[in-house]
């Protein structure tokens, strides 16, 4: 068994109830995501629910698969959608650089696997489809890989040059052929060449060079890397998607006000619940984005009139911008729930903890539109654990566990039993020299003026501590930079800590597969991952 099970505490406290079945969380969704019946439950719903657009959905999926390289057992799974006993399950993220932090391969692990396994338990068709939202115009938060230097002691952040303006999202900003090579070439030197470095270069510069913006490069590579394991990718901004969602828009244009009242009675509930707010809802939002040539601007509303940075419009206006170009409009964090329960038969939406929380606010705003919030299941976490790093741990008598959960203290402690630094004596005896200099000046100030002694002994106390300061500093770097076992321990924190927080948070899944070759995420498909919550450690 290459895979362990640890239970881990989310910073999210709301996502984190929820996950071990708190009814204060589970209060603010519409089931269990831990139980089989709610998911019998949920499809008896669906059961009852016509799709009267499924044939053009599916048309638009296939045409958009076909064109990005999907793979044929992906586009068979498109074919299966367009049978009305056929449900998926769905998640999606930004489109990250070169994929993004490890955590988005993660979700799409866990889209193929859940859909398997409820197909199998339900004995249906699930299909797994993960969404592009290629229309955030976060571009600093998607533009960016990291990965681990300096013999994998520190994490490093290199950056593509995107040339990024105004307010435009992912999908609309073209990919700079100079810039990506460069970017390219800085990551490849950034990686020790192997018998797979080839391989993956062929990957990523053939996938670039066929892509005409961030959200194309994104969706080309998630095609090769998951579309023999049948996972169906869609964007945001697709003409066909944005047709389909034109009803959608009417409605929210239509009950914007109602929309925005039940949100804010739901922060109230999050709120005298006693978990924190993640979203932040005030009762001018519109809570959608409207094109402005290729800015993608926030709308707000005006008593009756809705309005952006650039323009405003009557609340008929914007009905008719709808009906006659849907693709103006775009789903912000609240809508976009809508309009993927709109296209698609949810059986479950999985997401991350952030995302969690967001869904608390949603429940009522889904029955304002008819529908029923689908089963939101927590996105699987996984950490993945080298054979190199194992025997670090085992040097140092640690866990996984205890790296995870209580590092810093454990560092802390280690740090105060080790030998001292040849320099503390050195900063010993200038403290003496300080003190046996200071302590003749001191009395003599004394006796001039008996007051001052307080003053006098707060100066030498202050000076002995900025010696200290010095001290401690010094000796830690100089430790960190010469000493073996304390090499060994920044390998650790980088690989299984960088900055503090999980390792899929920050590390990109590229550099693995130049070590592993790209069979490891195959393996990661199939490895027998627990879906109950808990963090898995992956054993490579």
């Amino acid at each position: 068994m290459n895979v362990e099970c640890l239970a881990l505490p989310l910073a999210n406290r709301l996502a984190h109830e929820y996950q071990q079945g708190n009814a204060s969380a589970l209060q603010f969704f519409a089931y269990h995501p831990y139980e089989m019946q709610a998911y019998q439950e949920r499809l008896e719903w669906l059961r009852g629910r016509s799709i009267q657009h499924r044939e053009k959905l599916t048309e638009g999926l296939y045409t958009y698969n076909k064109k990005i390289g999907n793979k044929e057992e992906a586009l068979s799974q498109i074919e299966l959608l367009r049978r009305p006993d056929t449900y998926v399950v769905i998640g999606g993220q930004q489109a990250g650089v070169l994929t993004g932090p490890l955590y988005t391969i993660h979700k799409a692990i866990h889209l193929i696997q859940s859909a398997k396994k409820l197909s199998q338990e339900l004995n249906v068709n699930v299909v797994p489809v993960f969404w592009i939202a290629g229309e955030d115009h976060d571009i600093d938060e998607i533009d960016h890989v990291y990965w681990l230097a300096d013999r994998e002691t520190r994490l490093h952040k290199e950056r593509l040059n995107l040339n990024k303006k105004g307010r435009m999202s992912a999908s609309s900003l073209p990919l700079d052929e100079e810039a990506c090579q460069q970017f390219l070439a800085q990551f490849f030197h950034g990686q020790t060449e192997t018998g797979e470095t080839a391989s993956i270069r062929e990957l990523v510069e053939t996938t670039a060079a066929a892509s005409e913006n961030v959200a194309e490069w994104f969706a080309r590579l998630m095609a090769q890397l998951f579309g023999k394991h049948g996972l169906i990718l869609v964007e945001s901004s697709l003409p066909f998607v944005r047709e389909l969602e034109s009803p959608i828009f009417h409605t929210v244009i239509e009950k914007n006000e109602q929309i925005a009242d039940l949100l804010l009675k739901a922060a109230d509930r999050i709120a005298t619940a006693g978990y924190p707010l993640q979203l932040q809802v005030e009762e001018h939002q519109a809570n959608l984005f409207l094109y402005e040539g290729k800015d993608r601007l926030l709308l707000e509303r005006q008593k009756d009139r809705f309005v952006n940075r650039k323009a405003a419009y009557s609340r008929e206006e914007l009905l008719k911008l709808a009906a006659e170009h849907p693709e103006r409009f775009s789903a912000n964090v609240v809508t976009r729930g809508l309009m993927q329960e709109h296209l698609f038969p949810s059986l479950a939406f999985i997401g991350g903890p952030g995302e969690v929380a967001y869904w608390a606010y949603y429940r009522e705003v889904f029955e304002l539109f008819g529908m029923r919030m689908p089963i939101v299941l927590p996105r699987m976490s996984i950490t993945l654990m080298e054979g190199a790093k194992e025997r670090l741990l085992e040097e140092f008598e640690l866990t996984v566990e205890d790296v995870l959960t209580r590092f810093g203290t454990w560092k802390e402690e280690w740090m105060e039993r080790q030998e001292p630094h040849p320099l503390q004596q050195q900063f010993a005896q200038a403290r003496e020299t300080i003190q046996t200099a200071y302590r003749p000046l001191v009395e003599e100030v004394v006796r001039l003026d008996a007051g001052l002694r307080h003053l006098a002994d707060k100066n030498a106390e202050l000076l002995l501590a900025q010696v200290a300061f010095l001290e401690k500093r010094l000796v830690r770097a100089l430790q960190q930079r010469d000493d073996v076992a304390h090499t060994r321990l920044r390998r650790i924190e980088a690989f299984l800590l960088p900055e503090g927080g999980l390792q899929e948070r920050k590390l990109t899944f590229l550099p693995f597969a130049n070590k592993y070759g790209l069979g490891l995420l195959d393996r990661l498909v199939e490895a027998p991952f627990a879906h109950d919550g808990t963090h898995q450690i992956y054993y490579v």
